[in-house]
């Protein structure tokens, strides 16, 4: 193990901005929204567009953490349905030249999630600011978040939600607007399908995309939450899942007050967007992940605002696993709500971090769970770094589901990332640290390669670093043009390549960078 001793820090107390308790920041923002956008749901009716494109067409995968998906590097937000960020045989050579690397880019607003699909495509979605500059900000400085002000502005910012899909080669985008919601414009999602569309989720609207033509040929508004307009308002879906069946699944939660405001769980026929199954449900921003192994009951695992999730997938809803879900905070304990699990298929274990909020006073930690956890086994929770401070990651944890068990994550605002090694025992093992890092984009490994890519914000510049997986060994450091820190994604390409979103908050032009080997 090889651990470099932490940099002192200063950093004052970040404040979580979405207290439902600040009454005056939550009043102004409901004034902002109101002059801002029409008071009025979507349409729940599925909306059928005229359309001469052919279907495209279908191509499913051959791997079972992938059942449902277009057979590709990267068909959703985190690779897989375990949320690895995890592939094999992708993105830069095992042994890539470092001097031969080189960058291009295109502009974009707001690039925030990235995707493949066929050899010469690469998808985006973006133009979403709500909440994107305050972390920012946030990172870049580790200040606390300018709070009030910040909050109105991403209210009032113009931003459209779009789909983009960019030839690799020339780089040049074909973008296609998503306008029909009307709720916060907080980042949605994609999910590259079998079937071969491409299916959006954008303020509170579902849309099936042709990707040949760039054309919405059906969309969906989705149930809006409360039962007021100004609760209604907050509703958001931030991102798809698919079941083996091909049908997609949703959740809807409010996003100032997910414990007030029921959830919703959806699945949705995706041929035609009609609801199989809609119900309450208590859940919040961190996304879905689904195991469907081939013996036994799939599942679709969640974390709320408090408790470990499990629910059984049936062809009539999703049960909830009571025996199973086990609380991992307590209101009050000094840390914020969790991010995303990812599953370690096998050793049937999953892993999350705590802290995904700004407000955090405590250092962030790991939690390990396993699939057939007896009842009543306490969920333990282990330090995500050595010599930890008080710390917040808007992202999840990454790790090497196939291989050797790897889980990485990242600081921040304290400068560090780290890599466990879970043992069949269920423990994780400290394997290396690093404190020279502002990393703040969604890793990608490689871990055939023995590769990982992050990003690090150093005197005014973001890049792209490529580390070896097993040791943290510096390999590669490429400088981009971008100029703050980035909320958007890093993902393996299918030529010798390798993407960074850089989300450029503020008013700035986001880039979509690809960094390949001529």
């Amino acid at each position: 193990m090889t651990i470099e001793a932490p940099r002192p820090t200063t950093r004052p107390r970040l404040r979580l901005l979405l207290q439902v308790g600040a009454g005056l920041l939550v009043l102004l923002a409901l004034l902002a929204a109101w002059l801002l956008v029409p008071r009025y749901p979507a349409d729940l009716e599925v909306a059928q567009i005229d359309s001469t494109a052919p279907e495209p067409r279908p191509v499913e995968p051959t791997v079972l953490e992938r059942t449902g998906y277009y057979d590709t590097v990267w068909p959703s937000e985190h690779a897989d349905l375990w949320r690895s960020h995890a592939v094999s045989d992708a993105g830069l050579p095992a042994d890539f030249d470092v001097d031969r690397l080189e960058v291009t880019s295109t502009a974009l607003n707001l690039p925030t999630w990235g995707y493949t699909r066929g050899e010469d495509e690469v998808f985006v979605i973006g133009g979403s600011p709500f909440l994107l500059d305050t972390f920012t900000q946030s990172i870049a400085t580790g200040e606390p978040a300018a709070g009030m002000s910040q909050l109105v502005s991403d209210l009032l910012d113009p931003s459209t939600p779009y789909v983009a899909k960019i030839n690799p080669s020339t780089m040049d985008p074909e973008t296609l607007e998503l306008t029909r919601g009307s709720t916060l414009n907080y980042t949605g999602g994609l999910l590259m399908h079998e079937n071969g569309y491409v299916y959006a989720v954008s303020q509170a609207v579902l849309y099936k995309i042709n990707p040949d033509s760039m054309e919405v040929e059906a969309s969906v508004g989705l149930p809006l939450l409360g039962t007021t307009w100004a609760s209604q308002y907050w509703t958001t879906y931030n991102g798809l899942q698919v079941l083996r069946s091909g049908s997609l699944v949703l959740k809807g939660f409010n996003l100032i007050d997910d414990v007030g405001v029921p959830g919703v769980l959806l699945q949705v026929d995706p041929d035609t967007l009609t609801f199989e199954v809609e119900q309450e449900a208590t859940v919040s921003s961190a996304r879905l992940m689904i195991d469907e192994g081939s013996n036994g009951p799939g599942h679709l695992h969640h974390v709320n605002a408090t408790e470990s999730l499990r629910f059984v997938i049936s062809g009539t809803g999703f049960r909830l696993d009571e025996a199973w879900t086990r609380t991992y905070r307590d209101e009050g304990d000094g840390s914020t709500q969790a991010s995303s699990p990812m599953l370690l298929g096998g050793l049937d274990r999953l892993v999350f971090a705590n802290n995904t909020a700004p407000g955090a006073t405590v250092p962030i930690q790991l939690f390990t769970q396993g699939t057939r956890q007896p009842e009543g086994e306490p969920l333990s929770p282990t330090p995500a770094f050595a010599g930890g401070s008080a710390g917040f990651n808007f992202f999840m944890v990454a790790g090497d589901p196939f291989r050797s068990g790897t889980v990485v994550y990242y600081d921040p605002i304290n400068d560090q990332v780290s890599a466990h090694r879970l043992t069949p025992e269920g423990d994780l093992e400290p394997l290396w640290q690093r404190d020279s890092y502002k990393v703040s984009a969604s890793p990608a490994l490689v871990p055939d390669r023995d590769l990982l890519y992050i990003d690090d914000y150093r005197d005014g510049r973001d890049h792209l670093v490529v580390l070896r997986l097993s040791t943290g060994e510096e390999l590669a450091v490429v400088e981009l043009d971008a100029t703050l820190p980035t909320i958007g994604t890093i993902f393996p390409g299918t030529a010798d390549d390798v993407y960074l979103l850089s989300t450029e908050t503020g008013g700035r032009p986001g880039l979509v960078n690809r960094v390949y080997v001529p």
